[in-house]
């Protein structure tokens, strides 16, 4: 019972939403959804069954995916390609409300002098 009530807790934090996650050329989606957020340019994963693994991306790009099949739990699902730090790809399915958080993953970063400037 308590498991249940926190994932309920968690997904309902402002920010989270549910996304289906596989290696770039991977046949078939996860059958269970996982939960992100966005901090900054990391996607920040939590799965399991208590949502207690929690996984740090660092995204370098982010590209639109077509989706062949999309994941069953998530119904109008967009796709997008990640590229990651350290050049791993994930695709990623979210639904179509969720597609601009993961679209912000992809800003250009400022790089700082060690004087703090610009």
């Amino acid at each position: 019972m308590s498991v249940v009530l926190s994932r309920r807790n968690f997904r309902n934090q402002e920010g989270v939403f549910a996304l289906a996650a596989r290696s770039e050329g991977a046949t078939k989606w996860p059958r269970g959804l996982v939960y992100g957020r966005q901090v900054r340019d990391v996607l920040v994963v939590n799965r399991g069954a208590a949502l207690l693994r929690t996984e740090f991306h660092v995204v370098d790009q982010v590209a639109d995916l077509a989706l062949g099949a999309e994941p069953k739990k998530l119904g109008d699902a967009a796709g997008r390609l990640l590229t990651l730090d350290d050049g791993t790809r994930l695709e990623v399915a979210v639904s179509s409300q969720d597609a601009s958080r993961l679209d912000a993953l992809s800003r250009p970063r400022q790089t700082l002098s060690p004087e703090g400037s610009v």
